[in-house]
């Protein structure tokens, strides 16, 4: 009798089912690590290398202009309207220069026509405020140093033209527009409302008339910022002018020749004269020049890309008020 064989077992694998939400899932939990992660690395690298490439810095940067010896001039610029961005910019650079105890002296480069009193007035008065702290100060002209240009150049001790600089325009003016006559002429009237002893609260507002009155009334207040300005010019140019001083306040620009006749400046020279002038004040030879800067975020550089070539003007409150404000400015309009 023959003995039956075990029965043969196959065992067979069964794939598991598939579940697309479990993957889905998995997926995103992982996508979720991975942000994470980043954002982690990035907020460690924030204090340093991060904040300065991607958000604004709020150091400046020195940046070495020409090299030499260990005693350094510093390289400020004044350059186009002098506003309140303007006063900014100068006066932490300003500040970061008077902590630098290897900075021995300042070339002032300016090419401006100048801008608003206040803002003219603060540069100049920070300038005067390092000079009392013991650095020199040079001031090398480029094509244009008028007006408050010309008021903030008088902190420097010795003043260089170019040879094709124009110098001065020492005066101030009001600029504004009436718009009274084209009002009219569309047949809308504009009524300001003041309170009844504020007679001159809109002396010089474009919606009302430049009466006689009114004339006289603005211009004693620039006579004001004027006497202040000739007294500015006086104090910095001191023995070096060689005419009277209302032969040079009366609003004229000067070729840079003439202006050297007429003492409203020192020299004729570029850039590298003032350097070796502004060495030999701080007695310090073949000195490294440095400039301070902000360093652009890189926000900012993509914004500023991102502006190229879609030019567009937004009709803000800001705006209108810019346009319609009396501003008293040391300006040169050419």
């Amino acid at each position: 009798m023959s003995q039956s064989q075990p029965p043969t077992v196959v065992y067979q694998s069964v794939a598991p089912k598939s579940h697309p939400f479990l993957k889905a899932l998995l997926i995103l939990v992982l996508l979720f690590s991975l942000a994470a992660n980043v954002l982690l690395l990035l907020a460690l690298a924030g204090t340093a290398s991060f904040k300065a490439g991607l958000m604004p810095s709020d150091r400046l940067e020195m940046k070495i202009v020409r090299h030499g010896s260990p005693d350094q001039i510093a390289l400020v610029r004044i350059s186009g309207l002098v506003d309140g961005s303007m006063v900014k910019s100068v006066t932490e650079q300003l500040r970061a220069i008077d902590r630098d105890t290897t900075i021995k002296a300042v070339v002032l480069r300016v090419d401006s026509p100048g801008g608003g009193v206040t803002d003219a007035d603060e540069i100049y008065h920070a300038l005067q405020k390092l000079r009392s702290d013991g650095k020199s100060i040079v001031v090398s002209m480029g094509a244009l140093d008028a007006s408050g240009g010309y008021y903030i150049s008088m902190a420097g001790q010795q003043l260089f033209a170019e040879p094709t600089s124009i110098v001065g325009s020492i005066g101030v003016m009001m600029p504004g527009f009436q718009v009274t006559g084209l009002l009219q002429k569309i047949g809308v009237k504009p009524e300001i409302l003041t309170s009844s002893a504020a007679v001159w609260k809109e002396a010089g507002s474009p919606f009302s008339e430049y009466t006689p009155a009114v004339k006289a009334y603005l211009i004693e207040t620039l006579d004001t910022d004027a006497a202040r300005f000739i007294k500015i010019v006086q104090t910095g140019r001191s023995t070096h002018l060689k005419v009277p001083i209302t032969e040079v306040a009366n609003g004229k620009i000067w070729a840079a020749p003439q202006a050297l006749k007429l003492g409203l400046v020192d020299h004729i020279g570029y850039l590298s004269a003032a350097y070796h002038a502004a060495a030999k004040l701080a007695g310090i030879y073949n000195p490294t020049v440095v400039e301070f800067h902000r360093p652009a975020s890189l926000l900012e550089l993509i914004n500023a890309q991102s502006a190229v070539g879609k030019p567009r003007m937004q009709l803000s409150p800001h705006l209108i008020y810019d346009l319609i404000k009396p501003r008293v400015e040391y300006l040169y309009i050419q």
